[in-house]
Formats: structure tokens, C-alpha cells, sequence
């Protein structure tokens, strides 16, 4: 593979971004679609629909990608296949799960019959295997895995003492103990919750605050929970922040945070956050629903229920842990590093290839 045809959803997709930038530092010419919209928009899927095709008819690549099953990304997929050009799409979460009521209904029915029509289907999650096998139709020839994956150098990055102390002055932080959360602020997002366990928390230390790192459409509303929950003086909420700044802020937390709520589009997601936290080597607090089970003996799990979060959280804060955040920064360096993810992928793709070609001999 040479050259290669790339088409996200949406230009905010940062799993597409990684996968891009990582496929030219191995050498692959990539070509992409002009952005057209504000990133993660509806306005950006409905003006990016036609350049896309557009590009897909006229284009030369080695193979087409997609990232994300929306009409944006799918209607081009099927032109560069028609033009015999291989195809290959990436899924990452179950997208109509995000919504409710008609809206999730009409996007499931738009995305539910193009998966198997590719030549390549990529994935992140076995959950996610079966239900792209089971419930679209995806021929298990056609399906293989690739990891979520961390830039481990950027988490890696040592901040020195006069950063922590700035952002610890900035936001008041001075003599606490801290929590960071790290999220877009979006209906993805499951900040609830863990607003819900800090007011648990601070009745048991009064001295730790909480970080919520990141912006988004529901930043106004879950400040305003703070202040229902009576926490407001507890949670600092940092904004819109720059993904290669998020470590600065990582690196002044005592522990980072992360809960799955029980439903039906956590079943499905691998966590970016999760791996974030790893690289970075701060301690995780989370709890124990899909595919955090898998990471038990990295993180500081409990069960699912808010008492027991909060109780994990507080005994974490006061003992300082154990000292398993080490073996999961070993974990995220050794398999969870893009470049090494998208080597073998790259690797996988060029002999899928190959035997395509074969097969048409």
C-alpha cells in the first residue's frame, strides 16, 4: 500500500487523525478530503457528503478508507469500490447508541447495510466483532482488530515542577488533592456520574478537588449540576484545551477518573481516556463495566455502583495506591503505541491486499 484515500465523519474523529498521521510517518501517501464545517457538526456531514464522492470517483489510491459508518463516509466507500478500487472501513462504537427515540432509529437504518459491502472491516473491540458479524453481516474473512491506540510520546512528555505549580495556582489547587477527568463534553461524555460520586467524596475529604479537563455543548449544563449538587467549590472546569496540552494538566492530578455508565453504547467503545491515563502514568479509578474488565490489574476498579466508586476513590487518595500505574504505562508503550499499531496494520492491510488480488487472477 502506497497510497491510500482517507474519509471520516467528522475532521474532530481523533482515531482517524492518529491513524493519518501515523500511515505518512511510515510513508504512505494520504490523500483527504478538504474539511467543510465546524468538526463533529451536522453542518460538517452534510457538506463534506458530495467532496467526498466526488474525490472517491476521481481519485487514485492503492485502497479507500472510511472511519465511522455515516452516508459521508459510506456513499464514497461504495463509489471507490465500484471503480474497483479495495475498500476498507473502520468502526470504532455502535454511533445511533449515542441517541435516543427516533433519531438513533434513523441513523442505525442509514448505517445498518453498508458495513458488509467492504472489502476490509477493522475494529477495536470483540463486542464489536460480534455484533459487525452477527448483526451486519460482516464476513468473518473480511473483519480483523485494531487496538485503540495512545500517542505514548506525547503522554510521556515530563512537565516540569513550574507547570504543575501554574495550573495548581491557575485553578486553586494549592495543598489539594486532585482528581483529573479528562472528556469532550458531549452526549458521549459520562460526567454525571462522576459528578454525582465527587459530592460522595468530598463529604470524606473536604480537601480534594476535582479537574475536569475539556469543552463542549454540555460544558453550561453540567456546571450548573455542580452548583445543584452543591460541589461548584470542588470542580474546576478547564475548557477547551489543545489534545497536546492535556498532559500538563494530567500530570498535576494525584489520580485520574473514569466511569462507564450501563449502557448500550459502553459496550461497545474502547476508551481513549483509559489509555491516555496509561501513558501518562497516573493512577485510574474506574469501574468495572465492558472493557474495563479486561484492565483490572492496571487500574484501581471497583464495582459499579456510586458508593463503591467513591469509596475506591477516597481510599486511593489517602493510601496513594500500589504503584500498577507503572506496569500500565509498560502496557500502553509496549501495545498500545500508534506507531506500532498502524506498523502491523499497515502490515495486515498489504496482505489482505494481496490476497484480493489473487483472488481475482
Amino acid at each position: 500500500m502506497k497510497k491510500i484515500v482517507c474519509f471520516t465523519s467528522t475532521q474532530a474523529n481523533l482515531r482517524y487523525t492518529a491513524f493519518v498521521h501515523w500511515m505518512r510517518e511510515q510513508g504512505i501517501e494520504v490523500l483527504e478530503p478538504k474539511p467543510h464545517g465546524s468538526p463533529g457538526s451536522l453542518l460538517e456531514l452534510l457538506l463534506t457528503l458530495m467532496p467526498n464522492c466526488w474525490l472517491a470517483l476521481t481519485c487514485k489510491a492503492d485502497v479507500a478508507a472510511g472511519f465511522k459508518p455515516h452516508l459521508n463516509v459510506t456513499l464514497p466507500l461504495l463509489i471507490a469500490k465500484l471503480r474497483g478500487i479495495p475498500t476498507w472501513l473502520d468502526v470504532d462504537d455502535l454511533c445511533h447508541a449515542y441517541l435516543t427515540g427516533w433519531m438513533s432509529k434513523l441513523l442505525e437504518i442509514m448505517q445498518k447495510p453498508f458495513p458488509r459491502f467492504y472489502d476490509m472491516v477493522s475494529y477495536h473491540n470483540e463486542n464489536l466483532r460480534a455484533f459487525l458479524v452477527g448483526e451486519r453481516g460482516v464476513r468473518p474473512e473480511r473483519i480483523f482488530r485494531i487496538e485503540q491506540g495512545v500517542d505514548c510520546n506525547l503522554f510521556s512528555t515530563s512537565v516540569n515542577l513550574g507547570q504543575r505549580e501554574e495550573i495548581r495556582r491557575r485553578h486553586g489547587l494549592a495543598g489539594k488533592l486532585v482528581a483529573v477527568y479528562t472528556a469532550h463534553l458531549n452526549v458521549a461524555s459520562d460526567l454525571e456520574p462522576v459528578l454525582l460520586t465527587w459530592q460522595k467524596v468530598v463529604c470524606a475529604l473536604p480537601a480534594a478537588d476535582l479537574l475536569v479537563v475539556g469543552g463542549g455543548p454540555l460544558q453550561k449544563h453540567f456546571e450548573q449540576r455542580t452548583e445543584q449538587l452543591k460541589i461548584s467549590q470542588r470542580v474546576h472546569f478547564v475548557g477547551d484545551v489543545r489534545h497536546d496540552q492535556i498532559p500538563l494538566y494530567v500530570a498535576v492530578a494525584d489520580i485520574a477518573l473514569l466511569f462507564f455508565s450501563p449502557r448500550l453504547v459502553n459496550q461497545y467503545r474502547c476508551s481513549l481516556k483509559l489509555r491516555e491515563y496509561f501513558a501518562a502514568g497516573v493512577k485510574v479509578v474506574c469501574n468495572d463495566f465492558a472493557e474495563l474488565k479486561e484492565f483490572a490489574p492496571l487500574t484501581y476498579q471497583s464495582l459499579s455502583s456510586l458508593d463503591e466508586f467513591a469509596a475506591m476513590i477516597v481510599a486511593v487518595l489517602r493510601s496513594g495506591g500500589d504503584g500498577r500505574e507503572s506496569a500500565a504505562k509498560a502496557y500502553a508503550q509496549e501495545r498500545l503505541h500508534w506507531p506500532l499499531l498502524v506498523k502491523a496494520m499497515v502490515q495486515e492491510i498489504d496482505g489482505r491486499l494481496q490476497a484480493l488480488r489473487s483472488s481475482k487472477l
